[in-house]
């Protein structure tokens, strides 16, 4: 093995046990099959400083990550780092950063993705004449392994959303050095302001993002766009081959950018693709299904948490791949996000799917048509269940973020008449409070029968009914807010 290789595993593990409280190094030799002081001589030769001061930069590093992701206090990530006191960290801070952690805070130097060798990738602070992680390296597209280490996790509940796109996003975005809010990312896609129901059948694929647009890509592209960054993007049609999807990864992860991928492990949902080994067999990253008996039976799971998948192509349910690239220009502007939430808002019929404010109305007549639930079979109401589900967190999540959204737009806009955004985000945020009550109406998931009876009653289905109209009211109101002030 040459020493380059040896180099790239030895900093790849140190990265991968960042988090843990104490480096074990006689575990590490084991690993590798040297001594401990072996370990320490060749990581000191081949990376220019020993392997501890590595470490603990790094952990300052992605301790520095909380203060710009996190509102945790500071003694709280100190204690939670390993840090015995504030001004133990704040000496190490200093050492490391050039400042403490409160200006470190408050001044939000730009922290994004770096070469840390080649083939590994990792957070790191960046020069201030650089705009954002923008730096690419091609020299490592040949390397049969790449890993992009401190992507944040994915999964439902991140950022107090459920919504795996967006989510996806933000992670991402945190990663490049992009600081943007997850409310800006949830409206610049268009997530917080879809609403999208099947007339044809109980669709779980009513809640799907790329629903919310005419043109089904569009809202991958917005999240392109609401970075200002590149994007790109590769179908799985049906002489689409494995080699392709594997050509597109390796080229964008030796460039130092993480993928988003449809499928991968269990549904056609997007996941972040941070990795590769054996030359592309193996993938790795994170997916909001890895830890679900039913999807990830045969997924591994690497050290730093990355799922590990060898058959991520033989799931048909794995779409496509797409990046968010290199800086190309601005962030999307307030005025085009605005637009895009009237085109979502909009109703309108597509095929059989009633969209925006039209959608109300279909979910509304199938919750009081009796037949769809003459059958008290429990797979027959749990499946609808799922589907009104879906629906209501779609409206207690995205009219909340939308109304985030607007209030930081409010609050950034120093000049003008603002009256019509603030009135739109009262409005959208009544329509989370109708969809939390619905929520309520139902029941918690702890007692699944009791919920499955209350859908079942045709008096919780008129008084849900009632709800969505008073849903439906607001919503019109927010949309005819934006389109005064847009004009």
């Amino acid at each position: 093995m040459s020493y380059s290789t040896i180099t790239r595993a030895l900093v790849s593990y140190v990265e991968s046990h960042a988090a843990d409280a104490r480096l074990d190094l006689e575990q590490m030799g084991r690993r590798f099959g040297y001594t401990e002081n072996y370990i320490r001589e060749l990581f000191a030769s081949q990376v220019g400083v020993s392997i501890m001061q590595f470490y603990k930069r790094r952990r300052i590093i992605l301790s520095a990550a909380q203060l710009l992701r996190t509102d945790k206090k500071i003694l709280d990530i100190a204690l939670e780092w390993g840090f015995g006191s504030h001004e133990a960290y704040t000496r190490a801070f200093i050492k490391v950063m050039g400042m403490s952690p409160s200006v470190f805070r408050n001044t939000r130097p730009i922290l994004g993705k770096a070469q840390l060798r080649p083939g590994v990738y990792g957070l790191e602070l960046l020069e201030q004449k650089e705009k954002r992680s923008d730096v690419s390296d091609m020299s490592d597209i040949k390397q049969d392994s790449i890993i992009l280490h401190d992507i944040g996790q994915v999964k439902f509940g991140s950022y107090g959303s459920a919504a795996p796109f967006p989510i996806c996003i933000k992670s991402v975005s945190e990663y490049l050095g992009d600081d943007v809010s997850y409310p800006y990312i949830m409206a610049a896609t268009g997530a917080a302001f879809r609403l999208v129901w099947n007339t044809a059948c109980w669709d779980l694929s009513n809640v799907d993002i790329y629903h919310a647009f005419t043109e089904s890509n569009a809202v991958y592209e917005l999240g392109a766009r609401a970075l200002g960054r590149e994007f790109s993007f590769l179908g799985r049609g049906e002489n689409t081959t494995k080699e392709e999807f594997l050509d597109f990864i390796r080229k964008h992860l030796a460039e130092g950018y993480p993928c988003i991928a449809l499928g991968i492990i269990g549904p056609p949902e997007p996941c972040i693709v941070a990795g590769y080994g054996d030359d592309g067999e193996s993938l790795l990253g994170w997916n909001f299904f890895q830890e679900d008996p039913e999807y990830a039976g045969d997924v591994t799971t690497a050290e730093n948490g990355y799922f590990v998948s060898r058959n991520w192509w033989e799931n048909t349910d794995t779409q496509a791949v797409m990046c968010i690239g290199p800086v190309n220009a601005g962030e999307a502007s307030p005025q085009e996000i605005l637009r895009q939430a009237v085109s979502a808002l909009e109703g309108r019929i597509e095929h059989s799917y009633a969209k925006g404010i039209l959608a109300y109305d279909a979910w509304r007549e199938m919750l009081l048509e009796d037949s769809h639930f003459a059958s008290t079979a429990y797979d027959s109401l749990f499946s609808k269940l799922l589907v009104h589900n879906d629906a209501v967190q779609c409206l207690m999540d995205g009219r909340n973020q939308g109304a985030g959204y607007l209030r930081e737009l409010v609050a950034a806009q120093k000049k003008g008449d603002n009256t019509k955004l603030e009135q739109a985000a009262r409005h959208f945020q009544k329509v989370s409070a109708y969809a939390e009550e619905m929520s309520s109406l139902i029941g918690d998931w702890s007692d699944m029968d009791a919920m499955l009876q209350h859908l079942a009653d045709r008096k919780v289905r008129e008084e849900l009914a009632k709800l969505i109209l008073y849903a439906k009211a607001e919503d019109e109101a927010a949309l005819q807010c934006l389109k005064e002030y847009l004009r």
